[in-house]
């Protein structure tokens, strides 16, 4: 008998590992192609007088209404339809980013990507919530790698190895077809036996006509969670979707509006690439933020405990005082070297990622309920996004200024935008090809 107990626990780590590993691909696979975006925002303006917080703003209107809307009813759909669905919009979004004659159309393509992106980071998050607690350390691991391979990928491609950004983002296409071979491989016996269960109690309750409609809804099966239920959840975690929003507007408004506008004289590399340093020093950062509990959860467990922080506001604070140091280096330009801001780009980046994993883990404690830890799980990135939203909005106005102030009053006109000054920057690498010349 203790033999086969042995022989089950071994099997259930067995399937435990196996789940984990595709909960880490998850997280890579599906937020890829937003860092991707990101990187490549200066690129895809090339040319144009269009402020960087445009893209933030065709990323995160799209997502911000599917976050906002789709946990309410999404949890009646099944996990592989949405699947193939964010898959699907990927794949649309993809295919009108790169074939876009034009920025505007460009930034539509943003836009159908971003609401594939944002779909697969519910679905993926709420799935965690049928599985232990190490898939979601798993999956914030995942996406924090993917933080970090997509401005790696795209900057090697584009800057060290002189390939049009245009055909860069054109190469990754073909992965998409990873995520369904991941979902395919995952062991989905918990969120089965939940699918099966559902339909199981609603097909019982149709004799039970005895019992009254008000006592019945609540319970049902069919929609998991009341609607009195969903707004105690909500109101438990807007503390945390707060502290997000103010994280992620601090951080999204100093790298997509403010230090786009900063670039030195000095340093070894073009005003262009600067920010695609700049990106890949703030996406390090998160993804050791992100990936820091993770990576201690398995070399040395106990420590784990004493880095976790409930109280995510000291995120916000720090995050803000970021901020505050960027606009003054732009403005009054008295940093007198590109490491330094280098330097500041990783730890905003590392706090933004200890915001998000941390704001994850809460929600396992605070929520014990699965069907509630779903819910809230859902809601959670909405901070994220309102933020990334906000900034833009506010971006659209400061770096114009910024840029102005660039140009006139320092008149530093060669080191006041970090984008190519032609359109021809997105189909063609003219960066190389002016250098060779």
């Amino acid at each position: 008998m203790a033999e086969m107990s042995a022989d089950a626990s071994r099997s259930e780590i067995r399937e435990s590992s196996r789940n984990i590993i595709c909960f880490f691909v998850f997280g890579i696979l599906s937020l890829f192609y937003d860092t991707l975006t990101i990187t490549a925002a200066e690129d895809a303006l090339s040319g144009s007088e269009i402020p960087t917080a445009a893209v933030s703003i065709a990323m995160a209107a799209s997502v911000l209404g599917l976050k906002i809307t789709a946990p309410w009813f999404l949890q009646k759909f099944s996990y592989s339809l949405k699947t193939c669905l964010s898959v699907l919009l990927l794949f649309v979004g993809l295919i009108v980013f790169v074939s876009a004659p034009n920025v505007h159309s460009r930034l539509l393509g943003i836009m159908v990507m971003e609401s594939g992106i944002s779909l697969s980071e519910i679905t993926f998050l709420a799935m965690t919530a049928s599985y232990q607690e190490v898939t979601v350390i798993a999956l914030v691991a995942g996406i924090g790698v993917a933080y970090l391979l997509g401005p790696f990928y795209y900057a090697g491609l584009t800057t060290w190895l002189c390939i049009a950004s245009r055909t860069t983002i054109s190469t990754t296409i073909p992965w998409l077809l990873l995520i369904l071979i991941t979902y395919y491989i995952l062991e989905k016996k918990e969120i089965d036996s939940i699918t099966k269960e559902r339909a199981g109690v609603e097909y019982k309750q149709l004799p039970s006509s005895e019992k009254t409609p008000l006592d019945e809804a609540p319970t049902s099966p069919e929609h998991g969670l009341s609607w009195k239920e969903k707004f105690s959840v909500a109101r438990q975690i807007l503390p945390y979707v707060n502290s997000s929003f103010l994280t992620y507007f601090a951080a999204n408004l100093s790298t997509q509006s403010i230090i786009t506008t900063l670039t030195f004289s000095n340093s070894s590399f073009t005003p262009r690439d600067h920010y695609q340093y700049y990106i890949i020093c703030y996406q390090v950062g998160e993804f050791l933020g992100r990936s820091h509990i993770f990576l201690l959860s398995c070399t040395c467990s106990k420590v784990v405990p004493y880095v976790r922080v409930e109280e995510t506001w000291i995120f916000a604070v720090v995050e803000i005082a970021h901020l505050m140091f960027f606009i003054f280096a732009t403005w009054f330009r008295f940093v007198p070297h590109v490491s330094i801001v280098l330097i500041f780009c990783a730890t905003g980046g590392f706090v933004a990622g200890s915001m998000y994993v941390n704001s994850a883990h809460t929600v396992f404690k605070v929520f014990p309920d699965p069907k509630q830890r779903e819910f809230a799980l859902g809601l959670l990135t909405i901070g994220n996004d309102m933020g990334q939203l906000t900034a833009g909005l506010v971006g659209l106005h400061v770096e114009p200024q910024l840029k102005i102030h660039c140009v006139y009053d320092l008149e530093l006109d060669d080191h006041c935008i970090t984008r190519h000054r032609t359109e021809a920057g997105w189909a063609t690498n003219t960066q190389c090809s002016s250098t060779a010349l």
